[in-house]
């Protein structure tokens, strides 16, 4: 009994005419007639009563029809498994804390809705580990903060141009300054990401280059921690202006008038460039705003 026997018995039985049932199946009425004689014969039983020009389904055929229409479905949903257009399986995504907080939600949300089979998983890292994370197959992608990417085994998609901003608590001295240069910041206390963040090199090398030093240094692992610190006044902060936007409005930190070099930071997505792009990992590409197969897109340097 094979499959193209079972397709051929449903056609006829959904059309009770030979001639037509290959029409539907592009096959000629003497091999529509020969494959049911060849199930009849295996099943021996009689599947189709011929009345004239006509077919009915005999019992034994009414029954065998039932069973048919449950082999096919399975069939069809077996094949539906595995189709490229039914997005499904496991997304392993990596992203530094901020983007994780403020840009990829509004991404999974939407994503969520057209693709609800995929499992996702989402850790956050600093943006050095997730190389190694994408080497290992342990994540698929990432979504990284920093200025620029140099990894030429990596594929990368800029999402957003970010702006790093310069705060402080309305009651830090600095808030009394209209125009804050490099060198006004000498002598105070700076809050800072942790060895690892994407854009942290980019401050420092400003402290480095305009022979500015600070009064210290206070390190932090968290956006949020940094930013309550320096809502407390411990220091200075620059932070990407999407996570410090809503305490401005709240006026529980002070934008400074920044008059230093400017800080170009992006959010970006990167992925093995030898990645074999699963249907969940595409779909996520193309929904992040990063079509995967753009000839324009930048790769990594």
């Amino acid at each position: 009994m094979e499959l193209r026997q079972l397709q051929i018995f449903y056609a006829a039985a959904q059309t009770l005419n030979f001639t037509k049932a290959g029409l539907k199946l592009g096959y000629a009425q003497s091999n529509i007639t020969g494959q049911i004689r060849q199930l009849e014969d295996e099943l021996q039983v009689k599947l189709f009563e011929r009345m004239g020009r006509g077919i009915q389904l005999t019992h034994d055929g009414q029954k065998f029809l039932e069973n048919v229409k449950h082999i096919l479905d399975l069939c069809t949903k077996a094949k539906g498994e595995f189709l490229p257009q039914v997005v499904r399986g496991v997304l392993n995504i990596g992203a530094a804390e901020t983007v994780c907080v403020y840009r990829l939600p509004q991404i999974l949300t939407e994503y969520r809705k057209l693709y609800p089979q995929v499992e996702i998983r989402v850790q956050t890292e600093s943006c050095e580990h997730f190389f190694e994370l994408i080497k290992a197959s342990t994540i698929d992608v990432a979504l990284v903060l920093t200025d620029s990417v140099k990894a030429p085994e990596m594929t990368v998609r800029t999402l957003h141009d970010e702006q790093l901003t310069a705060v402080a608590s309305p009651f830090h001295p600095l808030a009394r300054q209209k125009k804050i240069t490099p060198q006004a910041l000498a002598g105070h206390c700076l809050i800072t990401t942790l060895p690892g963040c994407g854009y942290r090199p980019l401050i420092l090398a400003m402290f480095k280059e305009q022979a500015v030093k600070p009064g210290a240094v206070m390190e932090l692992s968290s956006i949020g921690a940094i930013r309550q610190c320096t809502i407390c006044g411990l220091g200075i902060a620059f932070l990407p202006k999407i996570a410090v936007t809503d305490d401005i409005d709240r006026n529980n930190l002070l934008e400074l008038d920044w008059c230093g070099p400017a800080f170009k930071v992006r959010t970006q997505l990167i992925y093995h460039r030898e990645k074999w792009l699963t249907p969940a990992m595409r779909a996520f590409i193309e929904l992040a705003g990063a079509n995967p197969y753009s000839p324009d897109s930048r790769d990594a340097v």
